[in-house]
């Protein structure tokens, strides 16, 4: 068996690619080391589901250059407003570094409800430190799936 996480890669856009009038940069979107979610929902004894979808937070993290990058999550977290973030799997761009296809993405909606920074201050071989590593967590209102064909699934999140 592959181990997959070799073949399939996340990059972060802060922004809802379904705006068709986005144009996607490679410089603005930093790798993605890290998410997990889970999305809950009752059903009854036929399978049959009721009631409001349970809230749901999606934990990721990236890696970025300096704490100049991540002042948009501070943003976010002091608003009261919800933000977009589309997570791209495997991205590829133009001469021009824009974005011309992917396989997948996942565009959600949501408030920023924590983040966390770590540094590594130790150098590495070639004499650089580490960038800084920032977790995020984002209490979601909705979660689009986007397929190959601009194809989606909505699924949105009741409180």
């Amino acid at each position: 068996m592959q181990n997959m996480s070799n073949h399939f890669k996340a990059v972060l856009y802060q922004e809802n690619l379904l705006d068709n009038d986005r144009i996607v940069e490679k410089d603005k979107c930093p790798t993605v080391q890290s998410f997990s979610y889970q999305c809950q929902r009752s059903r009854n004894d036929a399978g049959f589901p009721y009631g409001d979808t349970l809230p749901a937070e999606l934990d990721f993290s990236i890696r970025v250059g300096n704490s100049d990058d991540g002042k948009d999550f501070y943003k976010q977290l002091q608003q009261n407003e919800f933000a977009n973030y589309t997570f791209i799997f495997n991205a590829t761009y133009d001469e021009n570094n824009r974005l011309r296809s992917f396989d997948d993405a996942m565009v959600v909606k949501g408030y920023v409800v924590d983040v966390r920074e770590d540094f590594d201050t130790e150098e590495s071989e070639n004499g650089t430190t580490e960038q800084m590593l920032m977790k995020v967590t984002l209490l979601l209102s909705s979660i689009s799936y986007v397929g190959k064909e601009d194809n989606y699934r909505l699924l949105e999140i009741f409180r």
